[in-house]
């Protein structure tokens, strides 16, 4: 689902352009942007790294990080601490109040700062090492501009309401070994310009350790709520004074981007989908729960999650009446529909959207099934809606006929029922087993079955009830 990563020069050089198809197209930053290299390889570029309002140092007083432009003077350094003014060389970011999604608050003496998930810190000690925030524990300690080590009191993952932006300093030439002229002053701590984070996108910087930063868990995902507990997807709880110091606010309860006002974080645990216990789920609870092992993309994978919404985007043209929702911040590995007062939902969870198994094809499919079970007609279920066979069976033969023009159904299909084939753990198969599964979920081989009679108009299997 993840195109590759452009090499660092790539994005260095065709950042304006990507800023400028960033803005017009009003993308919130750290949208991926598909781009291609010199080599021809498909490849993302991300735009990204400091939330509006956040106070930077320059020469001569703090400013926001989105007032600042080409040749204005900002106060930099390297590792040694040792501040001076130098020009801005590039700077850019997107317009406006958009909702930016992995964003990540981290809370420090009575302050915090929200930054994009891939915004680089300084931290304290001998190694002088730069982390990625969504790596960032409340074991690490940043850097204040005295070279004094600074307390982390919180890590949150989240959606924030603000325009994001991003400065380089200095030069545009290859970062030095000291990172001299590229670290900031940003809310009274140190961090890595835009520089830094482009070219540590595929190379080494003085101070970045890939390894060390692709090895730890990202905020958020199971693994990290298993070593740092869930406070990283709840509400934060804000000292005496914060407002005072932050032009941060936050909210306990998700919301439209109307009802919220510029520079509210919205936890991720406030974004979870409730979902009713009679809905249809795309797997059984015990099939869902042994999915939860297999391995997963990343929890801030921003490219799984655009096109995941890309594809609910594509499907309401076609079915209007559904409120979708992508439950991004869910590990859960399943897909829900459901009718509460007469509205059709449609769910999809972040833990099924990110598992390694499932490209866009196999969660098109997954989506048509869901869509199914409100529009694939009898035999339904107690809850009124298509039973499992059923909407496996009409999702692909109908739904993603609809949706999905002429030979590009085949396209879809063909590689959905692949990937499908190895999400269940069973042969890509059209042989239908025995026996018949009513209205319950078939085993996967007649599921694979199923959509392989769904392709070729031959009908349902018997398996599937």
């Amino acid at each position: 689902m993840a195109l590759p990563p452009c090499d660092g020069g790539h994005c260095n050089t065709v950042d304006p352009e990507i800023q400028a198809a960033c803005t017009a197209a009003g993308w919130p930053g750290g949208t991926p942007v598909p781009t291609r290299d010199i080599n021809g390889v498909l490849c993302t570029c991300p735009c990204s790294c400091l939330a509006f309002g956040t106070m930077v140092e320059g020469s001569n007083a703090f400013k926001a990080i989105e007032t600042f432009v080409v040749g204005d003077e900002i106060m930099a350094t390297g590792v040694d601490l040792d501040w001076s003014p130098r020009p801005v060389v590039f700077s850019a970011g997107t317009t406006g109040a958009s909702r930016q999604k992995n964003t990540v608050l981290v809370r420090y003496q009575n302050t915090a700062i929200a930054v994009t998930h891939d915004h680089l810190f300084l931290l304290a000690g001998e190694d002088k090492e730069l982390k990625r925030a969504d790596r960032l524990t409340t074991q690490d300690r940043l850097v204040s501009p005295d070279g004094q080590a600074v307390e982390i009191k919180g890590v949150h993952i989240g959606e924030y309401l603000a325009g994001f932006h991003h400065v380089a300093a200095t030069n545009t030439d290859p970062i030095g070994e000291g990172l001299e002229g590229h670290l900031l002053n940003t809310n009274g701590i140190v961090s890595a310009d835009y520089a830094v984070q482009v070219t540590a996108l595929s190379q080494s910087v003085a101070g970045f350790r890939a390894d060390r930063n692709e090895s730890a868990p990202v905020v958020g995902s199971d693994e990290y709520i298993a070593a740092h507990g869930r406070e990283c997807l709840q509400t934060p709880e804000l000292p005496a004074g914060f407002d005072g110091q932050s032009a941060i606010s936050i909210a306990s309860v998700n919301a439209a981007d109307a009802d919220l006002a510029s520079g509210t974080f919205i936890p991720a645990e406030a974004t979870l989908v409730r979902v009713p216990d009679d809905a249809c789920s795309f797997l059984p609870p015990d099939v869902a729960e042994a999915k939860k092992a297999s391995p997963k993309r990343s929890f801030s994978d921003a490219t799984s999650r655009e096109l995941a919404e890309n594809l609910i985007t594509h499907h309401r043209a076609f079915y209007p009446d559904v409120t979708y929702h992508l439950d991004w911040a869910s590990t859960e590995v399943n897909a829900y529909a459901w009718v509460e007062n007469g509205v059709r939902h449609v769910d999809l969870k972040g833990g099924l959207v990110r598992d390694m198994d499932l490209e866009i094809e196999g969660v098109s499919l997954v989506l048509a099934h869901e869509l199914a079970h409100h529009y694939g007609g009898p035999p339904v279920g107690g809850s009124g809606l298509s039973c499992e066979g059923q909407a496996d069976y009409r999702g692909v033969s109908v739904v993603m006929r609809k949706v999905w023009f002429q030979e590009h159904y085949f396209l879809m299909a063909d590689p959905a029922i692949a990937q499908m084939a190895a999400f269940f753990g069973v042969p890509n198969s059209p042989t239908a087993p025995g026996g018949s599964a009513g209205c319950a979920h078939p085993a996967g081989a007649c599921r694979i079955a199923t959509y392989h009679a769904a392709v070729t108009f031959t009908g349902k299997p018997a398996c599937a009830g």
